[in-house]
């Protein structure tokens, strides 16, 4: 008896575990597609960002991205998306100077941070705000 209960009790946790892994999949993947808006205080124009796809690999999702100015070829860079404290954020860095973090706080509207280096070891952060055009990359 004790070892049929073992194996329910192993059964019960193996498919809380699936379940948990599912969600997390799901709300990853909504990052996925086309987004647009701009950087706060910069004179520059809106900026694209372009999320082709978010593959696991080992305890990391990485996302494979396209990002710049809107309407001229954009950059690709490699990212990281994670869940933070029950929000789905995505990292990226542009240069060795600059990087995005961005977390998404709706279905449709990433909010964050566009960082600049100062050149001392500090970063030099302006709000950025990006909503989706569309599901397709």
């Amino acid at each position: 008896m004790r070892l049929g209960a073992y194996a329910g009790a192993i059964a019960v946790a193996t498919l809380l575990a699936l379940g948990v892994a599912h969600a997390q999949s799901e709300s990853v993947q909504e990052v996925l597609g086309t987004w647009k808006g701009k950087i706060e205080l910069f004179d520059e124009p809106e900026r694209t960002l372009v999320i082709k796809s978010v593959t696991r690999a080992g305890d990391t999702w990485i996302a494979s991205v396209e990002y710049g100015p809107t309407g001229k070829k954009l950059g690709a860079f490699e990212g990281r998306v994670q869940k933070q404290r029950g929000a789905t954020t995505l990292t990226f860095p542009i240069s060795t100077t600059r990087k995005v973090e961005l977390s998404l706080v709706s279905n449709t509207e990433l909010r964050g941070l566009f960082k600049v280096s100062d050149g001392e070891g500090s970063w030099v952060s302006r709000r950025m705000v990006l909503q989706k055009t569309s599901d397709k990359p």
